[in-house]
């Protein structure tokens, strides 16, 4: 078992390792009994797999040695109102079956999900759902969201830079960073296109120590492309619209002398500034103090 809130993992369970809180703060807020209810809860919910894994795989025509069954579940808070809900069931990383719940009744997708369809709508069942979507999902996530900071979305800040290499190379990186909650989209466009235009990579959304979240995407260039007119596009929940940030074009030979010169100007005050001090220490040490005459 693994638990998220906003693509933050919350918990984990590993029969080996048993449960594990990411972190401190959650066993204070979900209260100190929590990891073991959960430990005892999973415990009973493993054997029951078990035991559906036993009575689906007589069914299954498929020859697989092993199975894997998965359950997804899933709740959506807004304004600490109740949005959604949802259950997939997964049979060898494939859909069984999933509830729509604005429809109100369950969608099966494979021959073998039918074989369950009896137990899944009976009102047993639908009861049994709804007292653990509440109490698993919907009042864990309001506990959580009551007493910490990580319901505070925060707009990401971006930056866009353009790196010429002395082969020609040009490489350019969008970055944003500082942002909550985890989804991003970072995109390059060319005029009104959106498309990629050489290599693209990054390492992935990561964290910052705050808690907030950090995206680079680097793009490099084909051979000839001078790199002028790329835009770097950002959506994200706290933007309204997607933000487009342009980036820089490559300076001017008058600017790159413009620079040189002011970098020169600089280095030359400083040492004109460092000789006139050492030149003046020296004169002070080499200057003889008056003497005052004797008196007879």
């Amino acid at each position: 078992m693994v638990s998220f809130i906003d693509d933050i993992q919350l918990c984990s369970y590993h029969k080996l390792n048993q449960i594990q809180v990411k972190m401190d703060w959650i066993s204070s807020v979900l209260g100190a009994n929590f990891s073991e209810q959960m430990q005892r809860l999973l415990m009973i919910h493993e054997e029951h797999f078990h035991r559906l894994i036993c009575y689906l795989e007589q069914n299954d025509t498929k020859s697989e040695k092993s199975h894997t069954l998965q359950l997804f579940a899933g709740c959506e808070l807004k304004d600490d109102i109740q949005v959604d809900n949802r259950v997939h069931l997964a049979w060898d990383g494939e859909d069984l079956f999933r509830r729509d719940e604005q429809q109100g009744f369950w969608i099966f997708l494979k021959p073998i999900g039918y074989i369950l369809k009896p137990a899944v709508e009976s009102a047993f069942w639908d009861s049994v759902r709804k007292h653990y979507m509440q109490e698993y999902c919907f009042d864990i996530m309001r506990k959580i969201l009551r007493y910490s900071r990580i319901k505070e979305n925060v707009p990401p800040e971006v930056t866009v830079s353009r790196h010429d290499a002395l082969d020609g190379t040009i490489t350019l990186s969008c970055t944003a960073t500082g942002f909550y909650p985890h989804s991003i989209l970072l995109s390059w466009e060319k005029g009104y296109e959106h498309a990629v235009w050489g290599k693209e990579s990054s390492r992935g959304t990561l964290p910052n120590a705050d808690g907030t979240f950090y995206l680079q995407v680097t793009l490099e260039l084909l051979s000839g492309d001078p790199g002028t007119g790329y835009t770097c596009v950002v959506e994200h929940s706290e933007l309204k619209t997607p933000a487009a940030y342009p980036v820089p074009e490559k300076p001017t030979k008058e600017k790159c002398w413009a620079v040189a010169l002011v970098i020169m100007t600089v280095v030359i005050l400083g040492v004109s500034c460092a000789l006139a001090f050492l030149t003046r220490k020296e004169k002070k040490a080499g200057e003889q103090p008056c003497k005052t005459p004797e008196a007879k």
